[in-house]
């Protein structure tokens, strides 16, 4: 599993599952980046609300998200 600078396996596992999301949507639908690029954002900001994954809106992981969705 790729490292999105989460601090624990069940937090990466969680961004992991956002980008695939998001990358699905890139590639085959009809989305542009930017509107994927939100997507995403909104769904770590949600995924930051619950306890225990409150980093999944620091820069480190937002940036290692958009590399792997681009």
């Amino acid at each position: 599993m790729r490292d999105y600078g989460m601090f624990t396996k069940q937090g990466n596992a969680a961004v992991a599952k956002i980008v695939d999301e998001a990358r699905a949507l890139y590639e085959v639908s009809e989305y542009g980046l930017e509107t994927v690029w939100n997507w995403a954002v909104n769904e770590l900001e949600a995924l930051g609300n619950l306890k225990g994954c409150e980093e999944a809106t620091d820069t480190a992981v937002r940036e290692a998200v958009y590399n792997a969705i681009i």
